[in-house]
């Protein structure tokens, strides 16, 4: 962990050269793109010498197509570098929905943010998620910058909820972010990122027309192509049914627990918006996503960082010795990350015994307390988020 906090596994992630799995594939869709390429046919061998499948919608290979230019080591310096600036992206704009803003009065920086968020940025890599998404070169990152980019300002140039829709038609996801919308009351932005989805996903159809028609008719519903549930790393209500090897009332127990679990979340939300918590309420959003989502890798878990961090400092303003402590036990946690140390190679989690089974959803069990939380618990600050900023920016003129 200290080795972590040093930072050089960002330099070894960024400017070395590990085989970064996902970013492969991500390669190769773009490279079937920009030839012409069937995207759902049969991709190139990676470079493990496997044949994989490229699992997201055609806009996401259009995207990617600019990496058909480069060479896999160089894609891999250009997603660590855009990771990195979208893990800060994120960091700052969450800090500054809780009141601490990087540019005070007469445009100043102010010092005691910015480091305070460069050392969130550092510890955030001893962070499982986050150093497996470096390893992988997925997009979790970019992702969830962009809606956090979308929901948390005031004010943004842009109609509300487009960055939502555009997203969500990169990969499908980050459509249940609407729910933020709706709980708060949003209805225009929710109308704009549905807009915002069919438009993208048109133009997926304009630019990639055969592709389009096969993923949203064959592929989107094919579940062997994103793996199996079972698999450990799936952190996801999905993923604890299917190591219990419950597989025929799997989908029914399922839709009741994500049903439940989105109620309660929206409850929690309703309570963080109220106490003009934004930040908060887009952190449960994320929590009940990840958890109903019908797989949710570790490394898809990149938003316990925001989560944390917000934890951490309404801990420290509520002087709550036990939010403090919730906050520690993500902490390791998600560094230990217990799943990998029982897989021990294995690549599924049936018949093991229960409480390897109970261990091995760690993940799952403290996002479902954390939305538990939010939903019980009183937010309210003695001082709102703009009383606190017009007292700094008193005190700093």
């Amino acid at each position: 962990m200290l080795y972590n906090l040093g930072g050089l596994p960002l330099l070894r992630r960024a400017f070395g050269d590990p085989y970064r799995l996902d970013l492969d594939v991500y390669r190769l869709g773009g490279i079937a793109f920009a030839r012409g390429t069937a995207l759902y046919g049969h991709l190139p061998l990676t470079q493990l010498g496997k044949p994989l499948p490229f699992t997201y919608p055609p806009l996401a290979a259009i995207s990617f197509s600019p990496m058909s230019w480069m060479s896999l080591s160089m894609a891999g310096i250009v997603m660590t570098l855009i990771s990195v600036a979208a893990l800060s992206a994120s960091i700052l704009l969450t800090l500054h929905s809780l009141g601490y803003d990087v540019v005070i009065a007469a445009r100043r920086v102010n010092p005691t943010v910015l480091w305070s968020a460069g050392a969130v940025l550092v510890v955030s890599f001893v962070l499982e998620p986050i150093f497996s998404t470096y390893d992988y070169g997925q997009i979790n990152m970019v992702l969830m910058a962009l809606v956090i980019l979308d929901c948390l300002p005031k004010k943004t140039p842009w109609p509300r909820g487009l960055l939502i829709g555009a997203v969500a038609a990169i990969k499908l996801t980050p459509a249940v972010f609407v729910l933020y919308l709706l709980v708060r009351k949003d209805f225009r932005a929710s109308v704009v990122a549905g807009l915002s989805f069919a438009a993208c996903t048109a133009v997926g159809f304009l630019l990639a027309t055969t592709d389009s028609t096969k993923y949203w008719t064959e592929v989107l519903v094919d579940s062997n192509r994103i793996g199996k549930p079972a698999y450990p790393g799936d952190q996801s209500l999905t993923g604890v049914l299917a190591r219990l090897g419950m597989d025929s009332l799997r989908m029914p127990v399922w839709v009741l627990l994500s049903a439940a679990v989105l109620a309660v979340a929206a409850v929690g939300m309703h309570r963080a918006l109220r106490a003009d918590q934004p930040a908060l309420a887009l952190c449960v959003n994320a929590m009940a996503g990840l958890l109903v989502s019908p797989i949710s890798w570790s490394h898809h878990w990149v938003w316990i960082v925001p989560m944390l961090l917000v934890l951490g400092v309404l801990a420290y303003r509520r002087r709550s010795v036990g939010l403090a402590t919730w906050v520690s036990v993500g902490v390791v946690l998600f560094h230990f990350a217990p799943h990998w140390r029982l897989a021990h190679g294995r690549y599924s989690g049936l018949g093991w015994p229960l409480w390897d089974q109970f261990v091995v959803s760690s993940y799952v069990w403290w996002g479902l307390a954390t939305i538990v939380i939010v939903a019980t618990l009183t937010w309210s600050d003695r001082s709102s988020v703009s009383d606190r900023r017009r007292s700094r920016a008193a005190t700093s003129s």
